[in-house]
């Protein structure tokens, strides 16, 4: 799968490219089951919600569960991923986020690539987050938010680190900061149908707020790195940031349809 050229002029300009229905029905159908059971397991790359023992996030389970590690090497992935940044590419994380609903997620403003550089050692944001839909989207389920042409500010200074309890990091956005960026280039909304893809910098600055419908919002993230671009630190566990730094081969395209 390769991406226009409007579609590549469109991420250098905001920072993101939306690809709607890029897995089937069965696909996706497929990923929902592989999400549940990951989401059922236990062990330290598993962070529960606050204050509940439900899974808010679990991180590397592409290590462990086919359908995940086969949707990392997926051709619709990791072709446009190779287009964007322009080499061969590895995966630095993969992270599901579990958003059961009726007060489940939210995650406030960040970069991806503060934590990668400054914890990770990732020496360029040559660095994309793609997330895989495995629910519908809408403006009612928590969806994801996020600041179009942030990106551009490179690596933004005004954040706070903000550790859980599993050891991931992630950057706290200050308020004024916030207030400037969205002034600046406004918020948009990530929707769109189950098996749909939201292509995304690393420094893109998004959050997203609690999913208080009844409705889930589960997304699967590949996060690729180019493979001119290696992690030079490993303060964090394998989960949280890979080792293998090797170019992905794409998996036959109808992997997942089995």
């Amino acid at each position: 799968m390769k991406l226009t050229q409007t579609q590549i002029d469109e991420f250098a300009r905001t920072g993101v490219v939306f690809l709607p229905a890029v897995f089937t029905p069965v696909e996706v159908a497929r990923l929902r089951a592989a999400a549940d059971r990951t989401a059922a397991g236990s062990g330290p790359n598993v962070t529960p919600e606050p204050g509940g023992s439900a899974a808010r996030m679990v991180h590397g389970a592409h290590e462990y569960d086919s359908v995940l590690g086969a949707v990392c090497r997926h051709p619709r992935l990791i072709e446009p991923a190779e287009q964007l940044l322009g080499s061969g590419v590895y995966i630095h994380q993969s992270r599901l986020n579990v958003n059961k609903g009726l007060g489940t997620g939210g995650f406030y403003w960040h970069q991806d690539y503060s934590t990668w550089r400054d914890v990770d050692g990732l020496k360029e944001p040559r660095a994309l987050m793609i997330a895989v839909f495995i629910d519908d989207m809408d403006h009612t389920n928590g969806p994801l938010l996020y600041i179009p042409g942030s990106h551009t500010q490179g690596v933004i200074d005004d954040f706070d680190p903000d550790k859980d309890a599993t050891g991931n990091v992630l950057m706290r956005l200050s308020s004024a900061k916030l207030k400037s960026l969205s002034d600046a280039h406004g918020i948009q909304v990530g929707t769109g149908g189950a098996g749909s893809v939201l292509i995304m910098h690393c420094n893109i600055v998004h959050g997203s707020s609690q999913n208080i419908s009844p409705n889930s919002r589960t997304l699967f993230y590949v996060n690729v790195t180019s493979v001119e671009n290696p992690q030079t630190t490993f303060a964090r566990a394998p989960y949280h940031a890979g080792r293998d730094f090797t170019a992905i081969v794409p998996a036959a395209d109808n992997i997942l349809a089995a």
